[in-house]
């Protein structure tokens, strides 16, 4: 994509080729310096793209390049703290992962479920409607449960020291980890963290990243949490009312039903970036730098609030649009249905 330079992306390239491919002069022990400028060039172009973008697909486009950025710069912070020839976690090659999300991010987002059997156009938009609502659900459910257990592992304290931080005290962080070159590279991801959920948006997303830390222990808890949050249940039953009272042609219900469904890979494209995001996180705070007070266990606490709050914020974004209107960046589930009755 225009937004970043064809020399980073074969740079990277090169940096997690396996080593028959490198050659001697390639190695990761080369050094961080290079691939840290390019990195934040990309960064300021991809933030750009976003507070640019004029419709939903870019400013989706520009968010999963902030997520695979922001996921690069970790690992390869965390493969030159501590080599290891294959960035793989889970069976998930990161790396596959983060250069789709770089180069071809339409591939993340691009609609995978497809509507069933035909039924009747009120009975397929709600069975839509159900079914992307329980996903973004479940996924969402799951990908925080794991980000308050990583957040978990860190003082308490430092986490709360973390939720304080306004936007002039974390850039202060930031400039602060350039001091070690790696430490450097997690403070780019946290960058293009900001960067994803807006700077003037920190007090809301550390407010809602704090009500999780503190409130949530367990999954079942999460889930909960979650549940109420996304209102994905309430937002069923008034799609279910509106769907039951509309009384115009079916064509326009059956014209909702695969904008519906296209929100679940619109979202599920973040989310994969965003799990990742949190697996690294937590490879990259043993990082030496990065567990040295004051500033390394700030920067992995902020690391995790900054994610926490996306996730939950963007979730919502595609299940209700419309609540939060600091974060509307995509038509969701519950704007699309209310469509019907305007």
């Amino acid at each position: 994509m225009s937004a970043i330079s064809p020399d980073y992306l074969s740079h990277l390239q090169a940096f997690f080729a396996p080593p028959a491919q490198r050659g001697a002069t390639s190695a990761p022990a080369a050094g961080a310096e290079p691939l840290l400028v390019e990195s934040r060039d990309a960064g300021t172009a991809l933030a750009a793209a976003l507070r640019t973008a004029q419709t939903a697909e870019a400013r989706s486009r520009a968010e999963v390049q902030l997520l695979a950025a922001a996921a690069a710069d970790l690992a390869v912070a965390e493969r030159l703290a501590g080599p290891s020839e294959q960035v793989v976690r889970g069976g998930e090659d990161v790396w596959a992962l983060i250069q789709t999300g770089l180069t071809d991010p339409d591939a993340l987002l691009r609609p995978t479920l497809r509507p069933a059997r035909y039924r009747g156009a009120d009975k397929d938009l709600l069975a839509a409607i159900y079914q992307v609502l329980n996903s973004i659900q479940d996924a969402t459910t799951e990908t925080i449960s794991d980000a308050i257990t990583g957040a978990l592992t860190l003082n308490m304290a430092v986490l709360r020291e973390a939720l304080k931080l306004a936007g002039a005290d974390l850039r202060q962080l930031l400039k602060d980890l350039g001091a070690d070159a790696i430490a450097a590279l997690a403070g780019e991801a946290l960058r293009k963290l900001l960067a994803l959920v807006g700077e003037d948006n920190l007090a809301q997303i550390e407010d809602i990243a704090g009500q999780a830390l503190e409130k949530l222990q367990e999954k079942m808890a999460v889930a909960a949490y979650v549940g109420d949050f996304l209102d994905a249940e309430g937002i069923y039953k008034e799609g279910r009312a509106m769907i039951q009272a509309y009384e115009g042609p079916d064509r326009d219900l059956a014209r909702l039903t695969p904008k519906i469904l296209a929100l679940e890979s619109s979202f599920s494209g973040r989310n994969k970036l965003t799990a990742t995001l949190i697996r690294l996180l937590a490879l990259v705070k043993l990082i030496p730098a990065l567990k040295t007070p004051p500033w390394g266990p700030l920067a992995t606490a902020s690391g995790y609030i900054l994610i926490i709050g996306y996730e939950l914020y963007t979730a919502h974004d595609h299940v209700d649009s419309d609540k939060y209107a600091f974060f509307d960046r995509v038509e969701g589930v519950r704007t699309l249905v209310t469509s019907i009755a305007n």
